[in-house]
Formats: C-alpha cells, structure tokens, sequence
C-alpha cells in the first residue's frame, strides 16, 4: 500500500532534472534574429560596394540613356506591331548599307525633321530613306510616331506611300516609296531642267486638290495635314502629284469647328488665323493650297525679298495684278510660249483667291474646289482680297498684328462663297 507514494516521489524529483536539461539545451542555440542582423549587414555592405563600383566606373548618363531608350522602344513597336499588314519593319543595319552609310552623294532632300537619302535594297528596290533628327529627340520621337500611325491609316493615289520603318536605338527611320521626279519645289523654283506644260501643272493641281479632299473628307478618320508646301508634293514618273511628309498631320474630331494648337508649319502658307490665334481647322490646308496654286502657275516661290518691294509676296502681288487686269503678267512665260488656254489658267487662278479668302469659313472645301478646277460648278461670286502675313516689313511701313487680327474674328463664322452647279 505504500509503493504508490514512493513512486510519486520519485517522479516528482526526475522531472525538474529534465526540464533544466531542455532549457540550458536550448539557451545553448544562437536565435533566428542573430541570423536575420547579420543577413542583413552582409547585404548592405554588398550594396555600398555595387553603389561604389557603379560610380566610380561607369557614366551615370549613359544609364539614363539606357533606360530611356528601352522605355521607347517598346511604343514604337506597339505601334508598328498593330500596322504589320501595310509595312514592314527595317533593321538600322539594312538601311545604313542601302544608302551607303547615309552618304551625302544620296541626299534627296532636307525637311524640317531630317534629311532624306535614296537607299537601294538588296532587292534592287529603290526607297527614299528619312532620317529623323538626332538633335530633336522628344519631338522626332512625337513626329515620327504620329507620322507612322497616319500614314499607315489612309491609302490614295495622291498621297505618298509609306513602305516601312525603324526604330533602333535612339534611331528613327521612315523608309518611303522613291519617286523619280522627286519634289515639286525643285522644278517650281528652278532647281531643275524639267519645264512642265500647262495640262502637267493642271494634273499637278488637281491632284493635290483631291488628295486633300481624301484627307478632310473621304477618309475615316478627319485628316489635317499643316504642312502643305511644294517641297512635300512628290511627282511620279508620270509627274502625277502624291503628298508627303505627315509629320505635322493632326487628326480632327468631326464635331469641332477648329482646334486650339501652337502653330506649326512653314511661313508664307500659313493661314492668317492660324498664324495669330492658333485656330487650326482644315480650311487651313486649303489656305496653304492656294498659296500652292499661284506657285505652280507663276513658277516662283511665295516670297522673295530680293524682287520690288510690290512683289515681294507673291498673293499680295497677284492681287494687285486682278485688280489692274493684269493677270496675265503673273504666269510663267515659258508656259505661255508653249500655248496655254488662258481661260483655264485665269480659273485655276481665281479658285486659288477663293482659298486665299481672309475668312477661313468662306474658304470652300476642297471637295468644292475638285468641283470648281473641273468645271462642275460655276463661280458666280468675285474673290475677295487676302490677308498677307509678310515675314519682313517694309521700311516705311510698319506690320501691325492687331489690325490683322481685327479683320479676322473669331470663331470662324461667316458666309460661305455662292457656287452654282453646271449643268
């Protein structure tokens, strides 16, 4: 009976033993935290050496360059990659060996973003390779962004046809069809040989004219291209007109009158209310198209400060011409040897005052102006005198901007031109 007891005693005595025996076993353990401390300090120390060896070494501003290279490749690529079906991609390489590492014998021309170079492919094909810029970085990369997404959203005879492109790097590269009589301006302004019969420069005009009213009209999406000059018209080997150079293009929402924007484009087409006040609409494009047409027709550029002080501008001094009767005066006298239907050229002449008109709204659209340059309407109204933007004054007289904008108020709203339909 008293075993039970002794047991007990005997229990109660062994388990305090143990339970020292675990806890003196476990204090003897380094904890998880010393662990975690010295981790961490290790790392740290990684770190500041890296930091150091990174500073010390390499150009911070290469890095910078670096990253933001990638961050733009990757939009150009979204981009191309939703257009794949209408152009093709080009490696820097191929195009540095097409034109001969972009050799000066290559020059065709030199825009407002680059210069642009003929280049032969290993195919035999020729292109014209533009070269955007290097010293324009935030706004080529703009440029060339809007140019690639616009032009591979429309498609017309009249307008250039962009084959491909390429984004490498910090290079950007549009690769366009080679038209073999180049641009307008060269033989417009005398660079060039060629002489143009009266029906060619008609041909030329009317294809402008209908290669706008694709872009304001007739495309799904409304197009305003800003930049309207001779040297972004392109003549085939028919001398059948094509526009280019859409780096400026803008897309215009179908319910608005105009869009506010900083100017941009070339002095001496630009609309007045543009020029002033920022208002860009399409009647914009036309003014510019107007300046064109008087260019065309008189083969001379639309100012020349060396001429007579009164001919200086060339709408000013077409004007003047209308209103002493003397219009003849203002076309190319090669054209008249050759023999011209003087009616003819004095209709391309008046639709070109009525895209000239100083209110932007009675200006006609171009599809009116397709109309009126192929007889299918008649003109029943007489043009009105343009407002000039001369980029010099005269000596003894003083430009006043104010003035000019008083004639011109806003918004744009006035009475359109009457036409009359022939039957």
């Amino acid at each position: 009976m008293r075993v039970m007891p002794y047991e007990r005693t005997m229990i109660r005595v062994a388990s305090p033993s143990a339970s020292l025996d675990v806890q003196s076993s476990k204090s003897s353990q380094p904890s998880g935290g010393l662990y975690f401390f010295l981790g961490a300090i290790v790392i740290l120390l990684i770190l500041l050496i890296l930091l150091f060896v990174f500073r010390k070494f390499i150009n911070p501003s290469k890095w910078k360059t670096f990253f933001a290279c990638t961050r733009k490749q990757p939009v150009a690529k979204d981009i191309l990659s939703r257009n794949l079906h209408t152009i093709s991609w080009f490696d820097f390489q191929t195009l540095k060996k097409a034109t001969k590492n972009f050799h000066q014998d290559n020059l065709l021309g030199r825009g407002g973003f680059g210069p642009v170079f003929l280049g032969k492919l290993e195919d035999e094909r020729l292109v014209a390779v533009k070269k955007l810029s290097v010293d324009k970085s935030q706004q080529r990369e703009s440029e060339f962004l809007a140019e690639v997404r616009i032009i591979t959203s429309i498609q017309h005879k009249n307008l250039v046809r962009l084959l491909g492109c390429c984004s490498d790097g910090d290079q950007r590269l549009l690769v366009y069809e080679y038209l073999k009589n180049r641009s307008l301006d060269l033989i417009v302004y005398g660079k060039s040989d060629l002489f143009l019969n009266w029906s060619a420069r008609f041909q030329i005009i009317l294809g402008i004219a209908r290669g706008l009213q694709y872009l304001h009209e007739d495309s799904h999406m409304r197009i305003i291209h800003r930049d309207i000059k001779a040297s972004n018209i392109l003549l085939d080997d028919k001398f059948q007109p094509r526009i280019g150079d859409f780096g400026l293009a803008r897309f215009f929402p179908e319910d608005q009158a105009y869009l506010s924007t900083n100017f941009a484009g070339t002095l001496g087409y630009t609309a007045p209310e543009y020029a002033i006040r920022g208002e860009l609409s399409e009647k914009a494009d036309i003014y510019s198209f107007g300046v064109l047409v008087l260019e065309i027709i008189s083969c001379r550029k639309n100012t020349n400060l060396t001429l007579p002080s009164e001919m200086q501008y060339l709408p000013e001094y077409a004007w003047k011409l209308y209103k002493h009767s003397r219009l003849n005066d203002l076309i190319d006298p090669r054209i008249r040897e050759d023999g011209i239907v003087e009616k003819e050229v004095m209709h391309a002449i008046h639709v070109a005052f009525f895209c000239l008109h100083p209110q932007a709204s009675s200006r006609p659209a171009m599809s009116e102006i397709v109309a009126m340059l192929t007889c299918k309407v008649e003109i029943v109204q007489t043009p009105s005198r343009p407002i000039f933007l001369e980029r010099k004054g005269k000596k003894d007289e003083k430009i006043s901007w104010d003035s000019i904008s008083e004639a011109l108020p806003s918004p744009l709203k006035s009475d359109s031109p009457s036409y009359q339909h022939s039957k």
